[in-house]
């Protein structure tokens, strides 16, 4: 069968736009990203994050804050991570805000003095950071200094949505 020149090149040009018809519903325009994590140094684990689980600082607002969502993780496990005045480099998690639920359990707090959350970009459309939290372990029911902190390390990715740039 011969598929004349103009024809063909219809039939590529249509396929060349199916292909792309969802390109403007990726996180870089809807908004969105994921956290990537360890707990305690064993296998990574990843959440994804909507568009509204993470709050940027704007005009009314000098904190930046991630809270997944519990059904997004296959663990059980729920963050929220709240660094006041962020800036490129290394800042100190907020103790007062900052918690976790793990595997469905109490929530914890961050404990230690070192609680770290590294960016290495923050513009008008990512933000990026390294994370490195140690948090209560709830999980016996009750959260208790005996109990050695859970050791959270990964990477934190955040689209902002198009029309918040």
């Amino acid at each position: 069968m011969h598929i004349p020149g103009k024809n063909l090149s219809a039939i590529f040009s249509l396929f060349l736009l199916l292909g792309c018809s969802e390109i403007n519903d990726s996180w870089e325009v809807k908004g969105g990203g994921y956290l990537k994590y360890t707990v305690n140094g064993g296998k990574s684990n990843t959440i994804d994050l909507e568009a509204d689980d993470v709050v940027i600082p704007d005009y009314g607002r000098s904190f930046f804050q991630v809270m997944t969502q519990m059904d997004e993780s296959s663990r059980g496990d729920q963050f929220s991570i709240v660094v006041n005045r962020p800036k490129l480099g290394y800042n100190n998690a907020d103790e007062n805000y900052s918690w976790m639920i793990a595997e469905k359990s109490e929530k914890g707090f961050l404990t230690g003095d070192s609680n770290i959350v590294h960016f290495d970009q923050k513009d008008d459309s990512t933000w990026t950071a390294d994370i490195d939290l140690y948090f209560q372990d709830c999980r016996t029911g009750k959260c208790s200094d005996d109990n050695p902190p859970i050791h959270i390390e990964g990477r934190l990715r955040y689209w902002i949505p198009l029309e918040d740039r």
